[in-house]
């Protein structure tokens, strides 16, 4: 199938990390998407319905919260809130039934008493305000399903280059700035404390998956109301990862430690086999690999 006739793809929250990087592997695959900022007033809600209700596949990467940012401004929760109900309102005016694949948190999402790796079966309940948040959004998500093909992907603690050093979100990310600005590091918590860390890259080669699917009637069949976990799938501690980073930057570091914070998980890590078995899809970044391209893409003579 031509570029020309391929289903148009809409990419909601084109400006930001994961978003971006997906809008630049579309264009890379000569299927450029329709991109649409992250809405950052109540003036942006509705500003993208008639570009979602011509779409064919809608990838919604558009959060504005961090899990620090949502216990410390719930107006934030809000305003996400009300853009995706914007959003798959407009799926209600369109001609078509659209593929809407929303981002979740595979590293909130699941009770926080259960043992890891955590499956798509697991029972939900998170105990931050932030997984509460995204679970919302799942739902209300599920709630439209008569208007479109839901799909959800969790993915669990993203990192990659571009990736900026938010409040509570992007360990990797916030390390890799501390270092190259020559900061001590903060580590929160237990360093035995293991978490699943998936590179950017790899998320983006699912979600691209999922597009592909759309395309075939029986494939997009079986996507229909999915959840997918997204995840390296495999454990790595605070300390290994502190050891891959000061690997990486070729010297020592000066380290800080303080207590577990209150929105952060302990062990948790995704048992991401469901993805493979509908995708095709398999995490292919090490992270040694992934640590070293964040660090030379944040350093090096372009940076």
């Amino acid at each position: 199938m031509s570029a020309v006739s391929a289903p148009a793809t809409v990419v909601v929250g084109a400006d930001g990390f994961i978003g971006g990087r997906l809008c630049r592997a579309l264009e890379r695959r000569g299927r450029p998407p329709c991109r649409v900022p992250r809405p950052r007033s109540t003036a942006d809600e509705h500003r993208c319905a008639d570009t979602i209700r011509r779409a064919d596949v809608v990838f919604y990467a558009a959060g504005t919260i961090t899990p620090g940012r949502a216990a410390a401004r719930p107006e934030l929760i809000d305003l996400d809130q009300r853009a995706l109900d914007a959003a798959l309102e407009a799926c209600k005016l369109g001609a078509r039934r659209p593929t809407f694949v929303l981002l979740g948190s595979g590293g909130t999402a699941y009770r926080p008493d259960l043992p890891a790796p955590l499956d798509e079966t697991c029972p939900l309940g998170s105990d931050s305000v932030y997984g509460r948040a995204k679970l919302a959004q799942e739902r209300a998500l599920s709630d439209a399903a008569d208007h479109l093909c839901p799909v959800v992907l969790r993915p669990s603690n993203v990192y990659g280059p571009g990736q900026r050093a938010r409040g509570g979100l992007g360990v990797v990310s916030h390390w890799l700035r501390a270092a190259a600005a020559r900061q001590p590091l903060q580590v929160y918590g237990d360093p035995a404390t293991r978490r699943d860390y998936v590179y950017i890259d790899d998320v983006v080669a699912a979600l691209l998956a999922v597009g592909e699917r759309h395309r075939d009637p029986h494939a997009r069949a079986a996507l229909d109301g999915t959840v997918l976990n997204i995840g390296a799938g495999r454990p790595t501690s605070l300390a290994e990862l502190l050891e891959v980073v000061t690997a990486t930057v070729g010297r020592p570091l000066t380290v800080r430690y303080a207590d577990r914070r209150s929105f952060d998980r302990r062990d948790v890590w995704l048992d991401v086999r469901r993805a493979a078995a509908l995708l095709g899809w398999r995490p292919g970044t090490d992270l040694r690999a992934g640590v070293a391209r964040t660090w030379a893409a944040l350093t090096g003579p372009n940076a």
